[in-house]
């Protein structure tokens, strides 16, 4: 999981013939005998696709919940990794030879329900006895939900955001973990504070992306898209709410990892050079690896105007719509969401997303992750219409020239609009 929810993953809306593609068989009928307890129910070899760049814990992980699938009904998994998922997914969708499961970041619902690849799994869930809907967080499960009411996934683990903190340098500061903001409006204080008594430490790094600040975006009512899915950055309410993101930056309380030299915000809090840093869950196993002498604490994201709020990333096994073997698909789909899924949380250092699960290795009350997971019953799934990728992609353009006061908020989040919707406009004609 960690890698995905560092990308913003990129729309498949620009292949107009997966259209037709629900009708199409997947290409391939590849049969082989199985050899678990339950071999003479079917002979049939599913392929799961996924994408390259999960941890090797992960994969581990993964590869055990094949074999145990394998060993309890005698279906054999094939693994189809992908380098550039998105692109190459697409292609095979095309082309009839996608695989029967693979992994959907429910930023992509949207566009892949729109265009018919998807099997809708309501019946199977329906007749599955000991599936329990109630037991998976509902912001995350909802997530996989399409307009059409139907669900078309099953996640299968989840990330937020959290506010990590180096311990040493708030003790350096004079501070500790209990004097941490509780509310975004005490945040600049804060940040004053340690820049007075830490000059040569950045106060916090954060990364300006949309899926990092749509929770604040839309904190003041606002939407960023329009009910038909075009972009709405230039909303008033948009704009007055990313306000104090951009005076935070003015101040040089906040900076990106790029303008300290960094690739990302994980080296740059791992490295000590930033005290404060709001990344997702993403970022522990990355500490633990490679900073393993860093002190350092997480907890939940301060209030905002009053109420709490996160972003939740998670991806979901769905089934294709054109494969040949669906009760075999949903079988397998159900197994690593279900059985699987404590021994692969356990391993992988991922969230869940059955709460009898989190409660089995008692997530909610460990020191670092339950920040992470207490979350998960309020935070916004990274999902916002068919096009939140274009949008996406013209806001990261257009926000740092804000920050920089190289031009107006207003006037980023206008030429960010515009052009985002000429893009959707010349794409959909």
């Amino acid at each position: 999981m960690s890698k995905l929810f560092k990308r913003v993953s990129v729309s498949l809306l620009s292949v107009g013939v997966l259209f037709s593609l629900a009708a199409c068989g997947n290409g391939k009928d590849d049969k082989t005998k199985g050899s678990g307890e339950d071999a003479g129910k079917s002979d049939v070899t599913l392929t799961v696709g996924f994408w390259k760049g999960d941890s090797t814990s992960e994969d581990s992980a993964r590869k055990k919940a094949f074999e145990g699938f394998t060993k309890k009904t005698g279906i054999k998994v094939q693994e189809k990794v992908y380098n550039d998922y998105d692109t190459q997914l697409m292609t095979d969708l095309v082309g009839g030879t996608a695989p029967d499961v693979f992994y959907v970041d429910v930023s992509n619902v949207p566009s892949l329900t729109s265009q018919g690849v998807l099997e809708p799994l309501d019946d199977y869930i329906s007749k599955q006895t000991d599936f329990n809907q109630a037991d998976f967080y509902e912001p995350i499960f909802n997530g996989f939900k399409a307009e059409d009411g139907k669900q078309y996934g099953v996640p299968k683990d989840y990330s937020t955001l959290g506010f990590y903190y180096n311990e040493d340098l708030l003790k350096k500061a004079g501070l500790t973990a209990k004097d941490l903001p509780k509310d975004y409006d005490e945040l600049e204080s804060f940040l004053t504070t340690l820049k007075e008594k830490l000059p040569d430490v950045q106060p916090m790094v954060f990364s300006a992306l949309l899926a990092r600040q749509m929770y604040i975006a839309e904190s003041d009512g606002g939407k960023i898209t329009k009910e038909d899915g075009t972009a709405n950055l230039d909303d008033p309410k948009v704009v007055e709410a990313l306000v104090p993101l951009q005076k935070l930056y003015e101040k040089g309380l906040i900076r990106t990892p790029e303008d300290l030299g960094d690739g990302w915000a994980g080296d740059t809090f791992g490295r000590g050079g930033a005290v404060i840093s709001d990344e997702g869950a993403w970022m522990v196993s990355h500490l633990n690896t490679n900073f393993p002498d860093l002190n350092w604490g997480v907890q939940e994201l301060p209030i905002l105007n009053g109420e709490k709020r996160n972003m939740v990333f998670t991806v979901s096994y769905s089934m294709n719509a054109a494969t040949k073997n669906k009760e075999e698909s949903w079988e397998l789909i159900n197994y690593l969401t279900n059985d699987a899924m404590k021994d692969y949380a356990q391993e992988a250092s991922v969230l869940p997303s059955r709460k009898s699960v989190a409660e089995e290795l008692k997530i909610d009350t460990d020191e670092t992750m339950s920040a992470f997971a207490k979350a998960a019953d309020y935070a916004t799934p990274w999902q916002d219409g068919p096009y939140l990728s274009i949008i996406t992609s013209r806001y990261e353009n257009m926000i740092p020239s804000a920050l920089k006061g190289e031009m107006t908020l207003e006037k980023a989040m206008k030429e960010a609009t515009t052009s985002a919707n000429q893009d959707i406009e010349n794409q959909v004609k």
